[in-house]
C-alpha cells in the first residue's frame, strides 16, 4: 500500500467492497459501516504504512479504527511485523 490507490485497491479487493466503492476514507467509512457478518481486519507495518502515505496513512488507519469501534462486526488487528507463524493458522 504504497499509494493511495493501491491502499484502496487492495482494501477494496480484500474487504470485497462494493464495486460502487469511491476508493476515498469517506466511501471506506460508508462500507465499513455496512458490513453485516464478522470481518477481522488484520493491518500488518503500520509504520511503513504512515512512512509511505504520511499523514493519509494515519487517517486511514483512524478509519479502520472507528469502524471497529462503531460496527461489532468488525476487529481490527495491528501488527507491526510479519509472522510465518500467524499466517500458519489462517
Amino acid at each position: 500500500m504504497c499509494t493511495k490507490e493501491r491502499a484502496h485497491d487492495h482494501l477494496a479487493r480484500r474487504l470485497k467492497l462494493p464495486n460502487w466503492y469511491g476508493r476515498n476514507l469517506d466511501a471506506l467509512s460508508d462500507c465499513l459501516g455496512e458490513i453485516s457478518e464478522p470481518t477481522t481486519i488484520l493491518f500488518r507495518n503500520t509504520a511503513r504504512l504512515k512512512e509511505s502515505l504520511g499523514d493519509y496513512g494515519t487517517r486511514l488507519l483512524s478509519v479502520l479504527s472507528a469502524a471497529a469501534e462503531a460496527n461489532g462486526n468488525i476487529t481490527l488487528e495491528k501488527r507491526e511485523r510479519f509472522s510465518l507463524a500467524s499466517n500458519r493458522n489462517r
